[in-house]
Parts: structure tokens; C-alpha cells; sequence
């Protein structure tokens, strides 16, 4: 493979390749991917590095560039930033590449921020995704495609703890991938649907809906659908609740 740039669109089959000749719509390092969920299949190998899933794909995949290679890492901090502004669904991360903080949650920096850190009490911009992870990797929402920011007030009980603690320690600019365990119930949506819901209408949903008492809350019917399967579905494991969300902090209202 000769050195060029791979100029990621992250949508299957539609990566071109910048080479000496211009531009080629059909790049080698788009091919499909094994996996158990659709959702990961036919993935631009230097958008995802790798899936964890496939065991055929092994983790030092790599794709040639201008500059050398680039690691699975690497690779995956690129797919989470495009994945976040395309909506298409991003490789699982590995174990290791996640920092876990003291209440549990697990937490990746694709990209650190260089503006200000939120407090309590502060009103922030977010844009973000989120998966069902541990039960067929299905999107619940994604803010970016509808360009429809998620604002709160953090400190205030708007969202449920695991998504608050991630943006505490962001700096605007900056996108995070958090992984909430099914196990730890406490950081996510409560089970109980008393606790999930309150007695009024969504608002500013693409559906009709009763509202969650905790943000964020997905817009889309299937992708409420899906997160509500998981979370009352009692023939579900704790390890298949887990979700994964990739959240990059906006703005901070107020703030200079």
C-alpha cells in the first residue's frame, strides 16, 4: 500500500483515497466486519481500527497514512469523533482503553477540551450518542444529526449520574466516550418505570411521549424503544444493560 491519506466519511463504502492520482471511491481499507451485531459490520477499518468482537480482526490492524501508522487507538479516538457527528455507530472499545473513576464508571478521552470546566449550579451545551452496548449494540439517539444540542443545569437531578459525572470532568471542546455497567444501576436510568417516567408529555420529541425524569431521553421512537427494552426486559443479564454514550460538552451558558 503506497502512502497516502485515507480521508474518513465514516459511512460504509464511501471512503475515498487521496493519492497522486486524486481521488479513488474504492479504498482498501474499507471492508466488511465480522460480528454478532449488525450495527458494526461493513466499518472503515481506519475510522474503527478494529472490532473486538471478531476475532479474526486482530487488534493491531492498522491502516497506512501520510504520517506512518495508526494504531488500533488511535483509530478508535478517530471513529468515536466521526461516529458522534454521523450518526453511524463506533467500534466497541477494549477493556483497557477506558479509565475507571471510583464510583465505577468507565471513561475514555477521545478529545480533551481547551476551554473552561463546568461546576454545579452551571447550564451546559451537549451533543451526544448513545448505544445499547451490551444487548445488540442498537443507537438510542444521537443529537448531532438533528443539530439539537442537550441542555442542563448540572447538580440539578436533570440527568441520570454517570452522564453528569463525565461532563464534571470535561473542558469545553473536549468529547468523552463513557461506559455505564449494567451492573452499576445507580449511575443509569432506573429499572423501576414509576422512577424512569413522571407524569407529563415529552416535550420537543419527534414522538408523544411520557417524559423520563432523568436526561438525556432519546427523541426517536426506536431509539426509546430500544433503551426501554433494555432496562425492562427481566430475562436480560446486568452485564446487557450496559450503555455506551459519547458526549462532547458544547458550551458553558454564561461563561465568557
Amino acid at each position: 500500500m503506497s502512502s497516502s491519506l485515507c480521508l474518513a466519511s465514516i459511512e460504509p463504502q464511501q471512503c475515498t483515497r487521496k493519492s497522486a492520482s486524486g481521488f479513488r471511491a474504492s479504498c482498501p481499507c474499507v471492508r466488511p466486519v465480522r460480528s454478532h451485531s449488525r450495527a458494526y459490520r461493513s466499518l472503515p477499518l481506519h475510522a474503527v481500527a478494529t472490532a473486538s468482537m471478531d476475532s479474526e480482526v486482530a487488534s493491531t490492524t492498522r491502516c497506512e497514512s501520510i504520517s506512518g501508522l495508526i494504531t488500533r487507538r488511535e483509530g478508535l479516538m478517530g471513529g468515536i469523533v466521526t461516529a458522534l457527528a454521523s450518526g453511524v455507530v463506533a467500534a466497541p472499545a477494549h477493556a483497557d482503553d477506558f479509565v475507571r473513576t471510583s464510583t465505577g464508571l468507565k471513561v475514555l478521552e477521545a478529545k480533551i477540551g481547551d476551554g473552561e470546566s463546568p461546576k454545579k449550579g452551571d447550564t451546559v451545551v451537549v451533543h451526544w450518542s448513545a448505544y445499547t452496548s451490551g444487548y445488540q449494540g442498537k443507537r438510542v439517539d444521537n443529537t448531532s444529526v438533528r443539530d439539537e444540542p442537550f441542555v442542563f443545569t448540572v447538580g440539578n437531578n436533570e440527568v441520570i449520574a454517570g452522564f453528569e459525572e463525565a461532563v464534571l470532568g470535561m473542558n469545553v471542546g473536549g468529547l468523552r466516550r463513557i461506559e455505564i455497567p449494567g451492573e452499576l444501576p445507580e449511575l443509569s436510568y432506573p429499572r423501576d418505570r414509576k422512577e424512569r417516567f413522571t407524569d407529563l408529555l415529552s416535550e420537543k420529541q419527534s414522538v408523544i411521549g411520557i417524559k423520563y425524569r432523568y436526561g438525556p431521553q432519546p427523541s426517536e421512537f426506536g431509539g426509546q424503544r430500544a433503551l426501554d427494552f433494555v432496562l425492562d426486559n427481566p430475562t436480560l443479564q446486568p452485564f446487557n444493560r450496559t450503555l455506551v454514550f459519547d458526549i462532547r460538552l458544547l458550551n458553558i451558558r454564561g461563561r465568557k
